[in-house]
């Protein structure tokens, strides 16, 4: 068992910080603040593909929202002396992204809605851990994305509803086996080497395991609430594609 030795919130901008403690930080940061700029890209440019003028709207709100959460992941780096033009340079190698991109392949609307619905809905999961770090001002702003991040999952579960009226339950269930694996992945790899150093310095409260088996029963029986199927995994563990 992994022993916390930073306190929720114990830490703050002025705080005496090891070498370890302070580029564990910046580097998870780094790492929050690109993937909200992924998200606000991926929805800014599906603003004008819809004339329904609640998709619209909506859309519009979570571009948003999670260019404000970006801008405010930069903003603590910043107090932490990183300019917003070095905040990459801080960022872990990722192919995440990558591989997502190119097994998924093109995205159509009903991939965004179910993006929206199972994605965003395991990001509210690791913010949850993040709301529990010991670096205060992160604790505070990861407090206030949770709330809106519940307001994220409802819109993909209300329109991907409209969805499964509109073109029936089979072609969501297909999106639905698509990106329901690359959610599962989102929360890491089992035996991350750096699950106990975050779970040390307070950066995280759970293992990768833990998170995903908390979202998991979260998730399925929303899935099961709109008349769908919890899709069959081709691997029961990570990676789960």
């Amino acid at each position: 068992m992994v022993v916390r030795e930073y306190p929720v919130a114990s830490v703050h901008p002025d705080s005496p910080m090891t070498d370890e403690y302070r580029s564990t930080l910046l580097r998870k940061l780094a790492d929050q603040a690109r993937a909200e700029l992924v998200a606000a890209h991926t929805y800014s440019g599906w603003v004008h593909r819809t004339q329904d003028p609640e998709e619209k709207l909506h859309l519009v709100a979570l571009a948003h929202e999670e260019t404000d959460h970006w801008y405010r992941a930069v903003k603590l780096m910043e107090e932490l002396g990183v300019p917003a033009d070095r905040v990459q340079q801080y960022q872990t190698h990722d192919v995440f992204i990558p591989i997502v991109r190119l097994l998924t392949g093109r995205i159509k609307w009903v991939d965004l809605l179910t993006m929206s619905f199972l994605i965003d809905h395991a990001a509210y999961f690791l913010v949850q851990d993040f709301a529990e770090s010991s670096y205060a001002p992160w604790a505070k702003m990861s407090k206030d994305i949770l709330i809106e991040e519940e307001g994220h999952s409802e819109f993909g579960a209300q329109f991907l509803q409209l969805q499964v009226e509109k073109l029936g339950r089979p072609a969501v269930q297909r999106a639905l086996r698509k990106w329901w694996p690359v959610a599962l992945n989102m929360c890491g790899p089992s035996k991350s080497p750096h699950n106990e150093r975050y779970l040390r310095l307070g950066i995280k409260m759970r293992t990768n395991d833990e998170r995903r088996a908390a979202y998991r029963l979260s998730a399925e029986p929303q899935i099961c609430k709109l008349g769908l199927e919890v899709p069959r995994l081709i691997r029961n563990q990570y990676p789960f594609f």
